[in-house]
């Protein structure tokens, strides 16, 4: 997968479409040669946000993690316990109060999906 030397202007726009999904090496690769960055330094950045975004999800966290130029939020939310069935018997069970992760795109990539 060939894709230009040149360094993004951060507004999304500067590559046309990507068809296929990306491995986790296709996408280190990807960053490489748009960036001019060794792939291990781009691994390191995406292990310290990776690691980031984990510190801001813990109890004692923020709750709450938006990752620059890329359009997502991810929050920390509590479900509250509720009565739910059995679809196969019917039968009404109990499910528990936990917390989840709750992943939010933002408008700058809503825009570029649509």
């Amino acid at each position: 997968m060939a894709l230009s030397t040149s360094t993004s202007t951060g507004n999304g726009g500067s590559h046309g479409a990507i068809a296929a999904k990306q491995t986790k090496a296709q996408v280190l690769e990807s960053l490489a040669e748009e960036t001019g960055l060794p792939r291990s330094q781009i691994r390191s950045v995406l292990a310290a946000l990776s690691d980031l975004a984990k510190r801001h999800m813990m109890a004692s966290g923020s709750g709450e993690f938006v990752v620059p130029d890329v359009g997502v939020k991810i929050r920390r939310v509590q479900r509250k316990a509720r009565m739910a069935r059995n679809p196969i018997t019917g039968e009404p069970i109990s499910v528990p109060a936990k917390t989840a992760v709750k992943v939010t795109v933002l408008k700058a990539l809503k825009d570029a999906v649509n």
